[in-house]
Order: C-alpha cells, then structure tokens, then sequence
C-alpha cells in the first residue's frame, strides 16, 4: 500500500513540476505551421533543447525526492543538495531561459509566423527559468558559493555571445530574440548575487524587459507586414513613412539599452551595482561590456531600419494597422513611466525579494 502511495506520489509530483517547461513544443507547434521545411528544422530544434533540458531537471527532481521524500518545497527548504543535484537543476532552467550554452533555440523561435507568438517565447516564457531559478535556489536550497560563481560567469558569457550575435544577424526578429537571451543573463546576474539589491533590480528588470521587448516585437511585426520584409540589409528611411513607430521603437529601445530615465536603466544599474558591491568587480565589468554592446547592436538596428533612404522600387511602407501602432506606442509610454514612476513598482519589488529566504540584507 505504501509502495502504490510513493508511486501515485512521484508521478503527481512529476506532472506537477513538468508543467514549468512545456513551452517547447508550442514552438514546435508555431514552426510546424511556417512557410518552408527551415521553419520545421528550427521548430525541432527548439523541442529538442528545451525536451533535453526539462528531461535532464526531470532526472535531478527525482534526485531531490529520493532525497527529501517529499516535493513540497516547503517540507525541502533549508535542505542542502549534493553539487550533481544542483547542476542537473540548472540545466533545465538554463535551457528553458535559452541561456549559453542553450541559447540558439530562441533565435529560431522569435521567426515564428506571429510577432505576438514571438514577442511571447522572448518576452515571457523564457522568463520561467529564471522564477525556477529563484524559487529553488533563493527560496528553497541554499546555493553552493561557487556554483553562484558559476552562474553568474554563464550569465557573462551568455550576455557577450549572445550581444556579438545581434550585431552580425540582418534578421529583425533574430535580433531582437538574441538581445533578449542577453537581458535574461542580467537577470541571473542579479539573482545569483543573492543580495537585496541584486534580488530587487532583477524583479524590476522582468517587468521592465517586458514592456520593452513586447513593444519592439510588434515594431517588427508592424514592419514587416507592412513592407513584406525582416531583412534589415533591403529596409531604411521608414522613420518618414512610419513615425509612431520608429519613435515608439526608439524609446522601447532605450529601456533595453538603459539610457535614463527609462525603466530599463534603473534595473540594470542596481544588478550591475549589486554585483560589484557583492565583490564580483570582474563580472561587472563585463556586464557593463554587455550592457554596451546592447547600445550598439539597438543603435544599428534602428538606424539601418528607420534611417538613411528607402530601399527597393515598390511604394513606401506606411503604418496601416491603427490598432497595433497604439499598442506599440502605449508599450513605449509605459517604459518611459516605469523610469519616470519607477519608485511604486522599485517598491513592490522590495517587498517581493525581502519575502525570498535565500536573499541576504
């Protein structure tokens, strides 16, 4: 009887915890719907990551069970994990938040049919590995330092890489997909410091990268429906014949970037900050790097999009979707206030991470 009980247990327990990573096989879905045999080879291939990495924490949650006998997190917490535990763990979540080395899948995600489908996968979804993350390792196990050490060099790595991508790629929606693997590295940054600033610019940054990608998603689903193109090498000189846009791209765009006094800015300064005044100079530096080539990589994309003269004999693209143009532009208006008005959301986010046990005062 009790044999059947543990079993009816693990699997309940199983189904429960599979629920966080699902999302790969919506994109395979999505790509299954694309318009060539490309869209299905990078729709498998986010399956296949994202399977391998939930199969992969599925092996370290049954770990923790043989451990613990329980997944209640609150019967676990305080409960030290062997390091293979803890790496098993990781690599579910790193995948699911397509950070390096799981990164590309995201890339091929963010070219899925809908710019509202993508700007889901970028600007929502991958944030489920990050609240893992932060639910096990801040709320439940203590983290080994130097796997925290660990973590934190992935995420610098993962910010660099990911950044060097998005200046090379001429895919509009590719970049905006790597700029967001990039951002998610700031997330971990924060996290991973595991200190109340660390905690609380991270919980502001998932809310301010979200208004901000969300809006340049649909920038780019407005542009390409409306000039029949992602490349950016065959676009330029819309700012003209579509301004509500290009403004409102722009100023999403410096959020991401963190240009003050956009929401983006706050967030990014305190993770940053939190990192050096946590001894982790190094890492800092090169989040700083990061945080430099996103000026860059934003500045070249909107430039080549939205400056300079227009491309191809055809007529000019004009902004033909009233609906989605407003959206885009309250999107930008939010990211301006969440600067501007950043101390009510800085505050609930204080309120969030001071309830999070493994964050220290």
């Amino acid at each position: 009887m009790d044999d059947a009980l543990d079993h009816a247990q693990i699997a309940d327990g199983i189904n429960r915890h599979l629920r966080v990573l699902p999302s790969g096989s919506v994109v395979a879905i999505q790509g299954s719907w694309g318009r060539g045999k490309t869209d299905v080879l990078k729709a498998d291939k986010a399956f296949l990551v994202t399977a391998f990495g939930a199969l992969v924490m599925l092996v370290g949650i049954l770990a923790v069970y043989g451990q613990t006998g329980t997944f209640e997190l609150a019967a676990m917490k305080g409960t030290a994990l062997p390091v293979m535990v803890s790496i098993l763990l990781l690599v579910g979540m790193l995948s699911k938040s397509a950070t390096l080395p799981f990164h590309t899948w995201l890339p091929d995600a963010g070219v899925a049919p809908s710019p509202v489908t993508a700007l889901l996968h970028a600007a929502v979804l991958v944030k489920i590995g990050v609240y893992v993350f932060a639910r096990l390792f801040l709320s439940t196990f203590p983290l080994e330092a130097q796997l925290r050490i660990v973590v934190m060099a992935i995420a610098a790595a993962s910010a660099l890489v990911s950044a060097g991508a998005a200046l090379v790629e001429t895919d509009i929606k590719r970049i905006i997909a790597y700029s967001t693997v990039s951002q998610i590295a700031f997330i971990f940054l924060g996290l991973a410091v595991g200190n109340e600033l660390g905690a609380v610019g991270a919980l502001l940054y998932i809310l301010m990268h979200g208004l901000a990608k969300a809006g340049l998603f649909l920038s780019a689903g407005i542009i390409e429906q409306n000039a029949g193109t992602k490349d950016i090498t065959k676009l330029g000189g819309l700012l003209r014949t579509m301004p509500v846009t290009a403004v409102s791209f722009l100023l999403c765009a410096f959020s991401v970037m963190g240009i003050p006094p956009f929401g983006g800015f706050i967030a990014k300064f305190m993770v940053i900050s939190s990192a050096i005044g946590g001894g982790q100079i190094a890492l800092g530096a090169v989040f700083m790097a990061g945080a430099v080539l996103t000026i860059l990589y934003l500045f070249r994309l909107f430039s080549k999009v939205f400056l300079g003269e227009a491309k191809g004999g055809g007529a000019p693209a004009v902004e033909r979707s009233p609906l989605m143009v407003a959206c885009v532009a309250i999107l930008a208006a939010l990211s301006l206030a969440g600067g501007l008005l950043a101390f009510w959301p800085t505050q609930l986010a204080t309120v969030a991470a001071l309830q999070i046990p493994g964050v220290s005062q």
